[in-house]
């Protein structure tokens, strides 16, 4: 019998060895995969702020890109319109004949509609007329060319406009030459 227990305590002996080796190496395992988790977790949130920077970067540029792309619509005819101004002062001088013929009057009322077209599409584009006769010299919208000194003008009254201004939705693109009140 007393070889029987000496079996059974080597056998008990031998399956408490094998069983601390089992969780030893279960134990490496799980430290294993636990830094492999640590480091994959790593990973991910290092790939998550990449992601979230360059999605960041492509909004603002997408913003950007269309504020671009409007104010290029609205400002596109500017060089066209321009280069049309010269049309419309030789269109207004001809209007400004003084005491014309019978025949002349008839030309300067068909002068007037085209004019008047004209205007109406340039005004339907967004070009506006800068008003100065009797205003207040605004450096903005005004370039003084001459100076007056008239009683009846009140100091820094623009006096008599010399050449229209335009702008073309919100900006400028031709200051008034006007003749301003000392």
């Amino acid at each position: 019998m007393a070889e029987k227990e000496k079996k059974d305590v080597t056998e008990d002996t031998v399956e408490e060895k094998e069983v601390e080796t089992v969780e030893e190496e279960t134990k490496e395992k799980d430290e294993s995969v636990d830094s492999q988790l640590a480091k994959l977790e790593e990973e991910v949130n290092t790939w998550k702020t990449d992601y979230y920077k360059v999605f960041a970067d492509m909004e603002n540029l997408k913003r950007r890109l269309e504020k671009e792309h409007q104010n290029s619509l609205k400002f596109m005819m500017q060089s066209f319109i321009e280069e049309l101004l010269p049309v419309v002062d030789n269109f207004e001088r001809s209007l400004n004949v003084e005491n014309p013929s019978e025949e002349i009057q008839t030309f300067l009322k068909g002068y007037q509609m085209i004019f008047d077209q004209l205007m109406a599409i340039l005004k339907k584009n967004g070009v506006e007329v800068i008003e100065a006769q009797g205003k207040e010299f605004d450096p903005n919208f005004h370039q003084a060319v001459m100076t007056a000194n008239d009683e009846n003008y009140g100091s820094n009254i623009v006096v008599e406009e010399l050449q229209k201004g335009y702008k073309l939705k919100d900006r400028v693109i031709r200051a008034s030459l006007v003749k301003v009140n000392e």
